[in-house]
C-alpha cells in the first residue's frame, strides 16, 4: 500500500490577552482538508495552560509531555501540546508504509510527536530570545535615560525625609513644653500641699499642747483635792482614836465639838478652795483668750486694714487708668488699637476681681480664726 502523505500547519494567534494555537491537518488521500483548524490550546503568559477541557499548571520551564495524535478519515483527533508563551507556524510532510490502518496510525503518531517536539524546541529558542531581546531593550532605554541627564538626581524622597523629620522635631517640642508646663504645675500643687500640711501639723500640735495642759491642770486639781481629803480623813481618824481612848485623867474640859460641823466646816473649805481654784482658772484662761484674741484681731484688722487701703488705693488707680483708657478709646481711630485697649480692660477688670477675691479671702481667715478662738473657749469651758 503506497504511503498517504499529509500536510500539518501549526499557527498561534494573540487573543484576549493569551494566544490561540491552531493546527490545519491536510491528507491526500482524504476528501477534503480537515476543517476547520482544530483548536488545540490557548493560554496566557503568567502560568496557566488550557487545552481542551483540562488545565495544567506551568512555568517558563515546564513542558507538557506529548500525547497520542490519531488522525482519521472520520476527524477524530486526540491531542497534545507543548507550553509555550509564543506563536509560531511551521509544515511538513510525512508518510508511512503499511498494509492496514494500524501502520498509517502508527507512522502519523511517530509524525506528529516528532512535529511536536520541534515546535517546542523552537518556541522555547524563541522565547528565551524575546526574554534577552526584553533585557536589551531595557538596558539600553536606561543608558540612554542616565546618558541624556548624568547629573541630575531626583531628591524627593530626601525633602519627603525632611519634612516628616521637621514635623517630628515640632512635635517633640510641643510634647517636651506641655511636659515643662505639667512640671512647673506639679511643683506649684506640692508647694501648696506642703504648705497646707504645715499648717496642719502646727494646729496639730496646738491643740495636742492644749490637750495636754487641759490634763495637766485636771491632774493638779484633783492630786490637791486628794491631797485634802487625805489630810481631813487623818484628821478624823486621830479624832475618832482620842474619842474611842480611854482617859481617867480628870481635866476641866471645853465644850465637845460637834463632829457635823467639823465635817460641814471641812466640806465648806473644800468648796471654797474648789471655787477658788476654778475662779483662778477661768480668769486666767479668760486673760490668755483675751489676750490671744486682742492680739489676733489687732494683727488681723492692722493688715486688713493695710490691705484694704492698698486696695482701694489700687482700686482708685485702675479705675484712673480705666478712664484715662476710656477717653484714649474715644481718640483712637484705628481698630486694632481699640482691640488692645479692650483687651487691658479685661485684664484691669480680671486684675480687680482677683484683688477683691484675695480680700473676701483674708476676710474668710479672720472669721476662721474667730471661730477657732471661740472653739478653744468653749472646750476650756468644758
Amino acid at each position: 500500500m503506497r504511503p498517504r502523505p499529509i500536510s500539518i500547519f501549526f499557527s498561534c494567534q494573540p487573543h484576549n490577552n493569551s494566544f490561540l494555537l491552531t493546527i490545519s491537518v491536510t491528507s491526500w488521500c482524504a476528501p477534503q482538508s480537515l476543517s476547520p483548524p482544530l483548536f488545540i490550546s490557548r493560554f496566557s503568559s503568567p502560568t496557566k495552560h488550557t487545552m481542551g477541557h483540562e488545565v495544567s499548571t506551568i512555568d517558563n520551564s515546564t513542558r507538557i509531555s506529548s500525547r497520542n495524535i490519531r488522525i482519521g478519515y472520520n476527524n477524530i483527533i486526540s491531542y497534545g501540546a507543548s507550553s509555550p508563551f509564543i506563536g509560531g507556524g511551521f509544515g511538513g510532510g510525512g508518510g508511512g508504509g503499511g498494509g492496514d490502518n494500524f501502520d498509517v496510525h502508527a507512522n502519523e503518531k511517530a509524525t506528529m510527536q516528532n512535529l511536536n517536539d520541534r515546535l517546542a524546541t523552537y518556541l522555547e529558542e524563541v522565547w528565551s530570545l524575546e526574554n534577552g531581546n526584553a533585557e536589551l531593550e531595557l538596558r539600553i532605554r536606561q543608558f540612554l535615560e542616565n546618558k541624556t541627564s548624568p547629573g541630575s538626581r531626583d531628591y524627593s524622597a530626601f525633602f519627603v525625609s525632611i519634612a516628616d523629620l521637621h514635623n517630628k522635631i515640632h512635635g517633640a517640642m510641643c510634647v517636651d513644653g506641655s511636659i515643662y508646663l505639667a512640671n512647673d504645675n506639679a511643683k506649684l500643687a506640692v508647694d501648696d500641699f506642703k504648705r497646707k500640711e504645715n499648717e496642719l501639723s502646727v494646729r496639730q500640735s496646738v491643740e495636742a499642747d492644749f490637750a495636754g495642759l487641759k490634763r495637766v491642770l485636771d491632774v493638779l486639781a484633783r492630786s490637791d483635792l486628794e491631797m485634802q481629803i487625805e489630810g481631813l480623813r487623818g484628821e478624823m481618824l486621830g479624832q475618832r482614836q482620842q474619842m474611842t481612848g480611854q482617859v481617867n485623867v480628870e481635866v476641866d474640859a471645853g465644850p465637845t465639838q460637834d463632829l457635823n460641823a467639823v465635817l460641814s466646816e471641812i466640806h465648806e473649805q473644800y468648796e471654797q478652795a474648789s471655787a477658788k481654784n476654778k475662779k483662778e482658772l477661768d480668769a486666767w484662761f479668760q486673760e490668755k483668750a483675751a489676750t490671744v484674741k486682742q492680739e489676733v484681731a489687732v494683727s488681723t484688722e492692722t493688715n486688713l486694714n493695710r490691705l484694704l487701703q492698698s486696695l482701694q488705693r489700687e482700686l482708685q488707680s485702675q479705675l484712673t487708668i480705666v478712664g484715662a483708657l476710656l477717653s484714649a478709646e474715644d481718640r483712637t481711630l484705628g481698630c486694632g488699637q481699640r482691640i488692645g485697649l479692650e483687651e487691658q480692660l479685661v485684664n484691669l477688670q480680671g486684675d480687680i476681681d482677683r484683688q477683691g477675691q484675695e480680700y473676701q479671702m483674708l476676710l474668710d481667715t479672720k472669721t476662721r480664726l474667730e471661730m477657732e478662738i471661740a472653739e478653744y473657749r468653749r472646750l476650756l469651758d468644758e
